[in-house]
Protein backbone atom coordinates (compact mmCIF):
# COMPACT_ATOMS: atom_id res chain seq x y z
CA UNK A 1 0.00 0.00 0.00
CA UNK A 2 2.83 2.34 0.82
CA UNK A 3 4.10 1.97 -2.56
CA UNK A 4 1.42 2.56 -4.31
CA UNK A 5 1.19 5.66 -2.36
CA UNK A 6 4.04 6.80 -2.70
CA UNK A 7 3.99 6.43 -6.68
CA UNK A 8 0.53 8.28 -7.04
CA UNK A 9 2.33 11.23 -4.53
CA UNK A 10 5.50 11.35 -7.06
CA UNK A 11 2.91 11.37 -10.29
CA UNK A 12 0.18 13.80 -9.12
CA UNK A 13 4.14 15.58 -8.01
CA UNK A 14 5.18 15.52 -11.32
CA UNK A 15 1.88 16.27 -13.11
CA UNK A 16 1.60 19.14 -10.94
CA UNK A 17 4.89 20.74 -12.03
CA UNK A 18 4.71 19.71 -15.47
CA UNK A 19 1.17 21.95 -15.51
CA UNK A 20 3.06 24.87 -13.91
CA UNK A 21 6.19 24.93 -16.27
CA UNK A 22 3.41 24.40 -19.53
CA UNK A 23 1.54 27.75 -18.13
CA UNK A 24 4.69 29.14 -17.07
CA UNK A 25 5.88 29.00 -20.90
CA UNK A 26 2.57 29.80 -22.10
CA UNK A 27 3.13 33.14 -19.82
CA UNK A 28 6.67 34.20 -21.14
CA UNK A 29 5.68 33.07 -25.08
CA UNK A 30 2.82 35.71 -24.76
CA UNK A 31 4.94 38.30 -23.08
CA UNK A 32 7.64 37.52 -25.34
CA UNK A 33 5.17 38.48 -27.93
CA UNK A 34 4.50 41.63 -26.14
CA UNK A 35 7.92 43.03 -25.55
CA UNK A 36 8.80 42.33 -28.91
CA UNK A 37 5.48 44.17 -30.00
CA UNK A 38 6.41 46.88 -28.06
CA UNK A 39 9.51 47.63 -30.60
CA UNK A 40 7.09 48.44 -33.25
CA UNK A 41 4.68 50.29 -31.54
CA UNK A 42 8.67 51.94 -30.58
CA UNK A 43 9.05 52.61 -34.43
CA UNK A 44 5.55 53.43 -35.55
CA UNK A 45 5.87 55.91 -32.59
CA UNK A 46 9.09 57.40 -33.85
CA UNK A 47 7.83 57.73 -37.29
CA UNK A 48 4.72 59.68 -35.71
CA UNK A 49 7.39 61.77 -34.18
CA UNK A 50 4.33 61.71 -31.03
CA UNK A 51 7.30 61.95 -27.70
CA UNK A 52 3.91 61.47 -24.80
CA UNK A 53 3.47 58.74 -26.70
CA UNK A 54 6.86 57.48 -26.42
CA UNK A 55 7.31 58.62 -22.99
CA UNK A 56 4.65 56.07 -22.27
CA UNK A 57 6.76 53.44 -23.17
CA UNK A 58 8.82 54.19 -20.13
CA UNK A 59 8.89 53.35 -16.35
CA UNK A 60 8.11 56.82 -13.87
CA UNK A 61 12.08 56.39 -13.30
CA UNK A 62 13.47 54.86 -16.19
CA UNK A 63 16.91 56.18 -17.20
CA UNK A 64 17.93 56.26 -21.13
CA UNK A 65 21.08 56.37 -22.84
CA UNK A 66 21.51 57.95 -26.56
CA UNK A 67 23.82 57.49 -29.15
CA UNK A 68 25.76 61.20 -27.93
CA UNK A 69 26.45 60.14 -24.58
CA UNK A 70 23.26 61.88 -23.09
CA UNK A 71 21.65 60.39 -20.14
CA UNK A 72 18.33 61.35 -19.35
CA UNK A 73 16.60 60.29 -16.02
CA UNK A 74 12.92 60.16 -15.34
CA UNK A 75 9.91 60.14 -17.04
CA UNK A 76 9.66 63.57 -17.25
CA UNK A 77 13.25 64.54 -18.60
CA UNK A 78 12.50 62.10 -20.96
CA UNK A 79 9.40 63.76 -22.45
CA UNK A 80 11.25 66.58 -22.85
CA UNK A 81 14.37 64.86 -24.83
CA UNK A 82 11.68 63.10 -26.87
CA UNK A 83 10.15 66.52 -27.94
CA UNK A 84 13.47 67.92 -28.53
CA UNK A 85 14.37 64.99 -30.87
CA UNK A 86 11.55 64.36 -32.86
CA UNK A 87 10.54 68.61 -33.16
CA UNK A 88 12.43 68.50 -36.10
CA UNK A 89 12.20 65.21 -38.06
CA UNK A 90 13.93 64.87 -41.65
CA UNK A 91 11.83 62.54 -43.99
CA UNK A 92 14.91 61.26 -45.37
CA UNK A 93 16.11 59.67 -42.09
CA UNK A 94 15.67 55.78 -41.91
CA UNK A 95 16.00 53.46 -38.88
CA UNK A 96 14.97 49.64 -38.85
CA UNK A 97 15.49 47.65 -36.19
CA UNK A 98 16.46 43.60 -36.48
CA UNK A 99 18.08 40.82 -34.91
CA UNK A 100 15.39 41.59 -31.54
CA UNK A 101 16.12 39.20 -28.51
CA UNK A 102 14.69 38.52 -25.37
CA UNK A 103 15.45 37.02 -22.33
CA UNK A 104 13.31 37.10 -19.01
CA UNK A 105 15.67 37.38 -15.69
CA UNK A 106 12.39 36.53 -13.65
CA UNK A 107 8.62 36.38 -14.17
CA UNK A 108 8.77 40.11 -13.82
CA UNK A 109 12.05 41.71 -15.47
CA UNK A 110 13.19 41.14 -19.07
CA UNK A 111 16.13 42.22 -20.95
CA UNK A 112 15.49 43.27 -24.84
CA UNK A 113 18.49 43.37 -27.13
CA UNK A 114 18.39 44.59 -30.87
CA UNK A 115 20.62 46.31 -33.85
CA UNK A 116 19.31 49.51 -35.69
CA UNK A 117 20.79 50.72 -38.85
CA UNK A 118 19.48 53.59 -40.55
CA UNK A 119 20.65 56.71 -42.60
CA UNK A 120 20.78 60.39 -41.01
CA UNK A 121 21.57 63.61 -42.06
CA UNK A 122 24.34 65.71 -40.42
CA UNK A 123 24.98 69.08 -40.86
CA UNK A 124 24.58 68.69 -44.39
CA UNK A 125 25.77 65.58 -44.66
CA UNK A 126 24.16 61.84 -45.27
CA UNK A 127 25.57 59.32 -43.25
CA UNK A 128 25.12 55.38 -42.96
CA UNK A 129 24.88 54.44 -39.31
CA UNK A 130 24.82 51.17 -37.10
CA UNK A 131 23.93 50.72 -33.15
CA UNK A 132 23.17 47.87 -30.96
CA UNK A 133 20.82 48.49 -28.49
CA UNK A 134 19.52 47.07 -25.03
CA UNK A 135 16.33 48.21 -23.12
CA UNK A 136 15.63 46.82 -19.49
CA UNK A 137 12.04 46.36 -18.93
CA UNK A 138 9.87 45.65 -15.78
CA UNK A 139 6.49 44.96 -15.85
CA UNK A 140 4.07 47.12 -14.22
CA UNK A 141 0.37 45.14 -13.64
CA UNK A 142 -0.65 44.40 -17.23
CA UNK A 143 2.35 46.51 -18.59
CA UNK A 144 5.39 45.83 -19.34
CA UNK A 145 7.60 49.49 -19.04
CA UNK A 146 11.42 49.99 -20.20
CA UNK A 147 13.32 50.99 -16.76
CA UNK A 148 16.69 51.21 -18.79
CA UNK A 149 17.52 51.97 -22.80
CA UNK A 150 20.70 52.48 -24.23
CA UNK A 151 21.31 52.36 -28.04
CA UNK A 152 25.24 52.52 -28.37
CA UNK A 153 27.17 52.96 -31.84
CA UNK A 154 28.46 50.25 -33.84
CA UNK A 155 32.13 51.67 -34.64
CA UNK A 156 35.31 49.54 -36.67
CA UNK A 157 37.56 48.76 -33.74
CA UNK A 158 41.43 49.26 -34.36
CA UNK A 159 42.79 46.39 -36.23
CA UNK A 160 39.60 45.14 -37.78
Amino acid sequence: MKTSFFSFAKMFSLAAVLLLANALTAQTAADEKTILGMTDKWMEISKLGDANAMTELYADKATAIFFDGTVVNGKEALRETFKVFMANPNPDDTMELDEKSVRFLDADHAVLTYRMHGTTSMEGQKMDWKAVGTAVLVRKGANWLIELNQDTPIMQMPGQ
